[in-house]
């Protein structure tokens, strides 16, 4: 996929889910700074997945690392739903999940651009 076309479908799932949040939520104090983290990090996730789709979508070899991620990033993000305020916060979680996600495909990212030199 073009770098075009990986900026555009980022910008997209971006607005999609920043939209999502800011239209189930009710407002807070914080809700723009929510929100701006999380459409940032929802669209450069997604570019940087898309640029290592194949990576991602491999079925070479064990798929228990994935698994394992799968799991604690649930386990995080139902916390992160519970824990922040005395009431859930959805786009806490929201934010949480797209974090451990872009952390996800950004180690992807600089293990295939690491020189295998060192």
């Amino acid at each position: 996929m073009n770098r075009l076309s990986r900026y555009a479908t980022g910008l997209l799932v971006a607005s999609v889910v920043t939209a999502g949040i800011a239209f189930f939520e009710s407002p807070t104090g914080e809700s723009l700074q929510l929100l701006l983290g999380i459409a940032l990090v929802y669209g450069v996730g997604t570019s940087v997945a898309l640029r290592y789709w194949p990576i991602l979508r491999s079925k070479d070899g064990p798929k228990w690392v994935t698994g394992a991620f799968a799991g604690v990033m649930t386990f995080g993000c139902l916390s992160l739903l519970n824990g922040v305020a005395p009431s859930p916060n959805f786009g806490v979680a929201v934010l949480g999940y797209g974090l451990a996600g872009f952390g996800f495909v950004s180690g992807i990212a600089f293990e295939h651009g690491r020189d295998p030199s060192l």
